[in-house]
This record gives C-alpha cells, sequence and structure tokens, in this order.
C-alpha cells in the first residue's frame, strides 16, 4: 500500500510539475502578465478611477443635509429682555437641492429656547420660538433655467474622459510593449538555435577542410577562409546568447517572476495572426485614440468658454420663502407646533448681480473663446494625421505580408542553394569561397525571414492604438 501511496504521490507531482511548466502562448503570456505585473493593475486602477469621476459630475445636484446645534450665555448691558444673564438652545436643521434647471430649493426648521434672570416682563422668564420654512428660487439670466449647470456637468463629465482614455491609451501602450517583448523573446530564442546551427555547420566546414588540407587536396587560403567564417559564426553566437539573455530578462519581469522561479518555455507561433488590425478593417471610423483625446479637450475648452461667458452675465433671479412660526413658553410645545400656520411668513424677491463691462471682463471671455478655437484647430490636425496614420499602418501591414512570402521564397532558395554549393564541395567541383558565401547567404535570409515575421506580429500588436467610433 505504501508503494501505491507513494507512487501517486509522485505521479501527481510529475503531473503539477508538467502543468506549471507548460509551454506559454502569447495570450496565456498576457493573461499571467495582467494578473502579476504592477504596471498592469495601476493602469487598470486609473481607468476604473475616471469611470467612477463620471459618475460624480453631477456633484452639485446631490441633495445637502445640514444640522446645528447653538448654547449661549449673554450677561452684557443694556439688555431690552433682562437685566441678568440670558442663555439659548438653538437647533437648526435643513435639507437644500439644486436642480438641473437652474431651481434651488431649501427647507429650513430652526428652534430656540430661551432662559432669562431678572426679566423687564415677567413672562418672558422662559420662552421658545421655532419656525419651518421653504425658500425656492430660479435664475433667468446667469446660468438660465440651469443652463449653466447643466454646462458645467458636461463639461467634467467629458473633462473625466480625457483622463480615461489617457489612461486606456497607456494600458494599450504597455499591452503593446508586453506584446513586443514575447516576440523578441521569441526571436531570440530562435535566432540562438538558428546561429548555434550555423556555427556547427561551419565547423564541420572547418574540419573537413583542414583534412582535404592535410591530405594535399585544398589550398591553405582555402581553410582560412573557412576558420574565419568560423569564428565570425562563433561571434554571432556569443552576441546572439547575450541577447537572450537580455529579452529574458524583460520577459520574466513581464511576468512578476523572482529570482528562485523557473523561466517557462514559450509557446510562439509566429504564423498565427494577431486580429487587431483585421477586426478594423471591417469597421468604419478609425481613429487613434490620442486623436480621441485631442477631441475631448477641445470639448472641454469649448464648454469652458461657454462657462466663463456664462459666469460674467448678470445674476438676475427671482425667489420666494413660505415659513412658518412658533411662539410658546415650553421648547418641547413649540416643536409640537411647529407646523401650524397661524402665523406665517411670506416674502418675494428679484435679486440683480450685474459685472459692469471692462478690460479685465472682455480679457477673460476672449481668452476662453480663442482657447477653444485653438483646441479645435489642434484637434482637426490630429484627427487629419490619424486617418494618415491609420492608412500607413495598413499600408506596412500589407506590405510586410507581402515581403514575407518573398522572404520565405529567398529563404528555401538560399538554403537550397547552399546545400548544393556543399555537395558540390565535397565532390570537389567548387571553390571554399563559393561554399562560404552560399551558407552566409542563407543564414542571413533565414535571420531576415525571422525578424520580419516578429515585425509583422509588431505591427499587428499597434492596432490597439486605434479604435473605431462605430
Amino acid at each position: 500500500m505504501k508503494k501505491i501511496f507513494l507512487s501517486t504521490g509522485v505521479l501527481i507531482v510529475l503531473l503539477m510539475a508538467q502543468s506549471s511548466y507548460s509551454a506559454l502562448s502569447i495570450d496565456e503570456y498576457l493573461n499571467q502578465a495582467k494578473t502579476k505585473n504592477p504596471m498592469f493593475k495601476s493602469y487598470d486602477l486609473s481607468i476604473e478611477a475616471t469611470q467612477d469621476k463620471m459618475i460624480s459630475a453631477d456633484m452639485d445636484l446631490s441633495p445637502v443635509v445640514t444640522a446645528g446645534y447653538l448654547k449661549s450665555k449673554d450677561k452684557s448691558l443694556p439688555s431690552a429682555v433682562a437685566l441678568g444673564e440670558r442663555s439659548l438652545d438653538q437647533y437648526s436643521m435643513g435639507l437644500a437641492k439644486k436642480f438641473s434647471t437652474g431651481t434651488a430649493v431649501r427647507i429650513d426648521a430652526q428652534t430656540n429656547d430661551f432662559k432669562n434672570e431678572s426679566p423687564l416682563v415677567p413672562s418672558l422668564d422662559q420662552f421658545s420660538t421655532g419656525s419651518l420654512g421653504i425658500t425656492v428660487s430660479q435664475s433667468l439670466w446667469k446660468d438660465f433655467l440651469g443652463a449653466g449647470t447643466r454646462n458645467k456637468i458636461e463639461r467634467q463629465r467629458v473633462s473625466t474622459k480625457i483622463e480615461m482614455t489617457a489612461a486606456e491609451l497607456q494600458r494599450r501602450g504597455f499591452l503593446i510593449q508586453l506584446e513586443n517583448d514575447f516576440w523578441d523573446y521569441a526571436v531570440a530564442i530562435e535566432d540562438l538555435k538558428l546561429k548555434k546551427s550555423n556555427l556547427e555547420r561551419a565547423q564541420k566546414m572547418e574540419s573537413w577542410t583542414a583534412k582535404r588540407v592535410s591530405n594535399g587536396i585544398s589550398d591553405q587560403s582555402d581553410l582560412l577562409n573557412i576558420k574565419a567564417l568560423s569564428a565570425l559564426r562563433s561571434l554571432q553566437f556569443q552576441t546572439a546568447e547575450e541577447e537572450l539573455k537580455s529579452q529574458k530578462n524583460k520577459f520574466r519581469e513581464n511576468l512578476g517572476l523572482t529570482e528562485g522561479e523557473i523561466n517557462p518555455e514559450i509557446k510562439a507561433d509566429l504564423t498565427h495572426e494577431r486580429t487587431y488590425i483585421k477586426d478594423l478593417m471591417n469597421k468604419k471610423n478609425i481613429v487613434s485614440l490620442d486623436s480621441e483625446i485631442s477631441k475631448y479637450e477641445s470639448e472641454t475648452k469649448s464648454y469652458v468658454s461657454d462657462e466663463v461667458k456664462d459666469n460674467l452675465r448678470p445674476d438676475l433671479s427671482v425667489f420666494g420663502s413660505y415659513q412658518t412660526t412658533a411662539f410658546q413658553r415650553d421648547h418641547t410645545d413649540t416643536v409640537s407646533k411647529i407646523t401650524a400656520t397661524d402665523y406665517p411668513k411670506l416674502a418675494m424677491g428679484v435679486n440683480l448681480n450685474w459685472i459692469l463691462e471692462t478690460d479685465s471682463k472682455s480679457g477673460l471671455r476672449d481668452s476662453a473663446m480663442k482657447e477653444s478655437m485653438a483646441s479645435r484647430l489642434k484637434f482637426e490636425k490630429k484627427r487629419a494625421l490619424s486617418n494618415k496614420d491609420w492608412q500607413e499602418l495598413l499600408r506596412k501591414y500589407e506590405l510586410t505580408q507581402k515581403n514575407i512570402k518573398l522572404l520565405e521564397q529567398i529563404a528555401i532558395f538560399q538554403r537550397d542553394r547552399s546545400k548544393k554549393e556543399q555537395d558540390k564541395f565535397l565532390q570537389g567541383r567548387t571553390v571554399t569561397a563559393t561554399v562560404v558565401t552560399a551558407e552566409t547567404e542563407a543564414a542571413e535570409a533565414e535571420v531576415t525571414l525571422l525578424k520580419a515575421k516578429a515585425g509583422l506580429k509588431k505591427l499587428e500588436a499597434s492596432g490597439l492604438l486605434f479604435t473605431s467610433l462605430d
């Protein structure tokens, strides 16, 4: 039984190890990087923060509750109420609400409990007053029927969109960098394999040529030529090793791996198409996120200009209020009768505040208007550049696809040519220089093809910088 349990335990450990170190595809790598990389988490939190901020754009329209308590003692003379100490306990509560129509409503309740020593009128040694009232005001010029309030809310919302889009642009830019690092790492792995294979072939040719020289079949110059090729391949192999170490460090950093954690293998399919660009090609109104930020900046400046003009208008408002009053000896009785309408107070009125026209006033208005116009022109330029950038990306994408097909054919031709030249060399039908040239050009064709495929992956990832307005 112990052997069975031991074998089962070993099997489980092996299965867990196999699943833990399975090769990562590009999507698995990105998902793991999103989970473990703190920079990606920070961008997500920034986007969520701006979304929460957008919800609070109409904060000015939120109801406001006020409450207060005041206790005072007064012995100052002269006094029209009492010769001794006068004490007061005051309780107040209110509720205010502003509406998008520019209407402001406020409800107030207040009670005052008085106690007087040596009152001039004996019956006023103790009494209490109370009031409950509602006040309504309406803007008629500045913030006309709430136009200014709604303009301010929209300005805050659009301003939040700037932050949200900028955070999304940073997030996508970091995602592009993550993808680029993955493909650079994949290229470094394949390039090292290629450089190792090239070095091994060069060493075999060197060994074979050395035998031919010792047998008197080949010339010493042939051996020196092959030795130079072998040394060059050795240098290329060392350079590829250093490049792989550098890319490996970036790869581990992106995944948030600690020093003790094993570096996972990757499954890089350079033939698999990333659909960022393809998806956008099936849509309309493609714009860059950068131009979207410029659009929101232009809209914000426009709202600011309208807000400045509105704030400089005359402030004309009408108001009306209705208030109940209560007067009792005992504070409890006052509270119970605070809603009685026997002795109401009514008030109606009009208020006007007018900032006279001065250079300061006109300068402030003109400055806001010109900033709005400048921002609009900047947006129009960026939107035009956005369209050009998208067309340029499509052109490069299609051109790179065509180039890869040609490079694949060239690599096949160069490989076949190199093999044929090596066969001819072994048969003594060609010179070493021709073999070296064919070998070098075949290796360069392989590297060029590899880098072109990785470049195509990077071009596909750059599609994240664009979005469809539809």
